[in-house]
């Protein structure tokens, strides 16, 4: 197995919580990633620690169907997700910070267990696929967001 670890920053016009409780309920994924095709809930328990989610992606022409769990939930800042049955597992982490004069800072850090032979690509140009995804979805996420809620910043 490779590693390939993605990270991509992206600046929104928007309070944190407002942001984060948009990308914490997963559900939205479909809305905003170019790769997630469907995400339902699969257990009871609310947003927190354990929850899992059953999902289809596609990616560099692959059809997945995945399992996710969130590993780490800290409301309001920080939320890590993970793939627990693919053959190429993943760790998916979103991190907002309050920027300076408002705003949120959002980071998106993908680190991917790459199955040699999963695709026939090599490893540099899966990698710049993955950036340039992340790139593209955090881009799409901010022009919804920032269009949905209008912000003093954007009233005139």
């Amino acid at each position: 197995m490779l590693t390939i670890s993605v990270k991509q920053c992206i600046f929104i016009d928007l309070p944190t919580e407002e942001i984060f409780a948009y990308i914490s309920n997963l559900e939205n994924l479909v809305d905003w990633s170019s790769i997630v095709a469907t995400l339902t809930k699969a257990s009871p328990e609310t947003m927190q620690v354990g929850a899992t989610f059953q999902g289809t992606v596609h990616f560099l022409s692959k059809w997945l169907a995945l399992t996710f769990e969130i590993v780490e939930y800290e409301a309001g800042r920080y939320l890590a997700i993970k793939s627990t049955s693919s053959v190429s597992p993943c760790l998916c982490c979103y991190q907002l910070d309050p920027a300076e004069g408002g705003g949120t800072n959002l980071s998106q850090e993908m680190t991917i267990q790459h199955a040699e032979g999963f695709v026939k690509l090599s490893l540099p140009v899966v990698q710049s696929a993955v950036r340039r995804q992340l790139e593209y979805d955090l881009f799409t996420l901010k022009e919804m967001l920032e269009a949905r809620i209008p912000t003093s910043r954007q009233v005139t």
